[in-house]
């Protein structure tokens, strides 16, 4: 083989490692950030391949085409995945090392056949120019092989365990990817020192050491393992995370829904009481007239009245639980120095369980909101409306004006402080429990902030 031929083969065996590089990162791409089918996806995955077999062609060192590409990835992660650019540094760098400890491994296994093939070649034979080309030009495809083979495997194996990856915040990203970064400047480093000029020739490093010919890529395997043990433990925690978090909510809600059984049963039995002992005041009452004691009857009136007050339920919704749940509220809002408003019929159109939780939650929050200002400038106005098979709830509250909205989340930032805050972490579980029932429901939540007042809107189907 001529020297022409050999460097053909190499151009060709260039442009199919930049085309597999290229492939393997898009698969990688959508397993991180979820499968789309949408045209502009396709598009810019066409322009991103044909781009880097575009710019292979030009001057240029290898490293422009790498940072063209992160420049174009973490772009395209800004525009189109909703500012997502931690799990796009998270993909560069998986990518990154999966390419440079293929390329280790395969690299090995050249250098291996290589330095055989050259043993056993005579250097005063006739053609051995020619032979020794051959067996480089042999040494590259098997190269090109192996590495295809490597990346294909490595890629393939993380894609199935990532699969299903939940938004990451940078510290998931910062963790996850110590042993990406590790793995390829450990590998760019052993490839620099493979060949190395010295002023009396050329030191190769598996000649100096043959040992390494299997302990490097030993290593490699090895940081690739602890790198997918590492994503795949994370992913279990986020599941069983996911999993505490869940009980622990549903925990709540049956609480919540006990305290209220238990007002509406202390209620009840305060009235049962009351008319149990309706006969003794009138006996009372009697007395006192048979006596003439006016003045004495109309104080015992007025403290029957103001007992019979504490007994009184200012809105009648239809149900004994929406009942207790906003009579008790409108209480605690009174107390406050809260103006508080309701119109609300309930006619079971949902399990008075599900909206129960709902009710509570969001007046709670809004009560809390509400005690922040000064006495007698909050308010509350609870209001359920019909609309054909739908349920709108909607709870209007004044608060101070200072919210913080999630970036990865529609709900506000909770200001509690949580009893578990390895369980619950980015928000309070108020708004988490009222989108998951409205969700139950095929319905949603929606949430505005216009100036000082704060809108939570629920959507019910029934």
């Amino acid at each position: 083989m001529s020297q022409s031929e050999f460097e053909i083969v190499s151009n060709i065996s260039e442009l199919i490692k930049i085309a597999v590089q290229v492939i393997m990162f898009i698969i990688l791409w959508v397993a991180v950030f979820g499968a789309r089918k949408e045209k502009r996806d396709g598009i810019v995955a066409g322009l991103f391949f044909f781009t880097n077999i575009g710019i292979w062609f030009l001057p240029w060192a290898s490293w422009v085409r790498y940072a063209i590409s992160v420049v174009i990835a973490i772009g395209y992660s800004g525009i189109s995945h909703k500012k997502q650019i931690g799990k796009a540094v998270f993909t560069i760098l998986a990518f990154y090392n999966f390419h440079c400890l293929s390329f280790l491994i395969a690299n090995s296994i050249y250098m291996k056949l290589t330095s055989a093939r050259m043993e056993s070649l005579d250097g005063l034979q006739n053609g051995y120019e020619q032979q020794v080309y051959h067996s480089m030009a042999v040494g590259i495809s098997l190269t090109l092989f192996f590495y295809t083979v490597l990346f294909v495997v490595m890629t393939v194996v993380f894609c199935r365990l990532i699969k299903g990856m939940t938004i990451m915040i940078w510290q998931d990203v910062i963790m996850l990817s110590i042993l990406n970064f590790v793995g390829s400047m450990m590998a760019s480093m052993v490839n620099n020192l493979l060949v190395v000029r010295i002023d009396t020739g050329v030191f190769i490093l598996f000649e100096e050491r043959p040992d390494l010919l299997w302990k490097i890529p030993m290593i490699a395997v090895l940081i690739y393992a602890g790198e997918t043990a590492l994503v795949y433990f994370w992913q279990r925690y986020r599941v069983l995370l996911a999993e505490r978090q869940k009980h622990f909510v549903e925990e709540q809600q049956v609480k919540a829904m006990k305290q209220r059984l238990e007002e509406a049963e202390n209620f009840y039995g305060s009235i049962r009481k009351v008319r149990h002992e309706m006969k003794n005041h009138m006996a009372n009452i009697k007395g006192l007239a048979e006596t003439g004691q006016y003045g004495e009857i109309d104080e015992y009136v007025q403290r029957m009245d103001a007992s019979m007050q504490a007994l009184e339920y200012k809105y009648a919704t239809g149900n004994a639980v929406t009942d207790v749940i906003i009579n008790d509220k409108w209480r605690k809002a009174e107390k406050a120095g809260i103006r508080f408003e309701a119109d609300f019929r309930y006619d079971g159109e949902i399990p008075v369980f599900d909206l129960g939780i709902i009710l509570d939650n969001l007046l709670d929050n809004a009560i809390e909101a509400c005690e922040k200002l000064e006495q007698g400038k909050g308010f509350i106005r609870l209001v359920l409306k019909k609309r054909k098979q739908f349920l709108l709830l909607t709870v209007e509250n004044s608060f101070d004006g200072i919210v913080s909205m999630g970036k990865e989340s529609s709900f506000p930032h909770t200001t509690k402080q949580s009893a578990c805050p390895e369980i619950v972490t980015e928000h309070g579980i108020g708004l988490k429990n009222v989108h998951d029932i409205a969700e139950r429901y095929y319905g949603g939540v929606n949430i505005k902030v216009k100036k000082d007042i704060f809108y939570v809107t629920v959507m019910l189907q029934q």
